[in-house]
């Protein structure tokens, strides 16, 4: 057994008093970040696929190309061979990424696709709701995006809920703060707002997660509270120590500290944990990137380990895992199948959690 796990281990061991009481797998919700092709400010496969006029010419990453090749986001069959291999091998929910701009959304592509699927009752979702810093004018202009909500997907039997409320994660939460000040508010006054406005309409309300490269602590813990939110997760711990090129086994030490530190913050608010498969943004960020070097299913299960470890802590907060993400190839931060690992990724999450399809 490795140092690390072994630390793990005596942590968990020692930073509770009573006996840890071991989850039943159906007590997880593992969730996974969706992110679109052709997204804002992505290229689609260009940068994977090194070719001219992307921003990685004539160098081609091939251990990206998807099992499924390099589709297009408007192949609603695509949508279903997704949902066929999460939800086969224990992930519960999508969380794709999703924009509004003044009066519509920005980008749905991914998400209609789902909507339509012929096996969607396999796969909850719920909304990973990135803010750009252009989104609103005005109360009139976040009321129409929070009722587009309520019209389009909360009502939906698939939608993703904690406490019997619908799931929004929040994105840039920082431009979040800098846009509504234009307006008189604060993030916790929208956020109320759009409670209030989903409790009219009877969906119960909000569940508003934020999203942060920050680790977990008391002071986070606090600052997540106060600007309204029901949760925390992270995103990318990738660069700790000012590490920005190291290999993978480095990020996974750096996110089991982040377990660490969410078990001995003072649970203010409840932590959802997050795993993440990889980092290495060289297809689009050249010299300037994060590179974890290395990645492996076998590494990413010993991550999955010690997210484990904080999710049997006791406590009665959400069972939840986090997976940053699905399909980020240009982040290299992904578990859907490839031609390198086809679906080792996916058969670590049921290794380690014992998450069957039926759960």
């Amino acid at each position: 057994m490795s140092k690390s796990i072994v630390g793990t281990v005596s942590f968990f061991v020692l930073a509770f008093s009573c006996p840890v009481l071991w989850a039943s797998p159906a007590d997880y919700a593992v969730g996974a970040f969706y992110y679109q092709k052709g997204r804002s400010g992505q290229p689609g496969w260009k940068d994977i696929r090194g070719a001219a006029g992307s921003r990685s010419p004539g160098m081609p990453w091939p251990d990206r190309e998807p099992l499924l090749g390099f589709y297009t986001g408007e192949e609603p069959a695509v949508a279903e061979k997704h949902i066929e291999w999460a939800s086969r091998y224990g992930i519960r929910f999508f969380a794709y990424d999703w924009q509004w701009n003044v009066d519509r959304p920005l980008q749905e592509r991914a998400l209609k696709n789902y909507l339509t699927a012929s096996n969607r009752s396999k796969l909850q979702f719920c909304l990973l709701w990135s803010y750009p810093a252009a989104d609103f004018a005005g109360n009139r202009e976040f009321d129409a995006m929070v009722s587009y909500w309520i019209g389009q997907y909360f009502d939906q039997p698939t939608y993703y809920r904690i406490k019997g409320k619908p799931v929004v994660f929040l994105a840039a939460p920082h431009l979040a703060e800098l846009e509504v000040r234009k307006f008189g508010a604060t993030v916790a006054d929208l956020l109320a707002r759009a409670r209030r406005l989903a409790d009219e309409r009877g969906t119960g309300g909000i569940y508003f997660v934020l999203t942060t490269d920050e680790k977990p602590c008391s002071d986070l813990e606090q600052r997540v509270y106060a600007l309204g939110f029901d949760a925390y997760t992270g995103r990318n711990y990738a660069e700790g120590r000012g590490a920005r090129i190291a290999d993978y086994d480095r990020m996974v030490d750096e996110y089991i500290a982040g377990y660490r530190a969410a078990a001995a913050a003072g649970r203010r608010i409840p932590y959802l944990a997050i795993a993440s498969p990889g980092r290495d943004e060289r297809p689009g960020a050249g010299g300037a990137a994060i590179v974890m070097n290395n990645p492996s299913p076998a590494k990413f299960e010993r991550m999955l380990r010690g997210a484990k470890q904080l999710l049997d802590a006791p406590g009665d907060g959400p069972k939840v895992l986090m997976i940053e993400a699905w399909n980020d190839f240009d982040q290299g931060a992904f578990i859907e199948p490839t031609r390198k690992w086809g679906v080792r990724y996916l058969e670590s999450i049921r290794k380690v959690l014992g998450i069957s399809a039926s759960q």
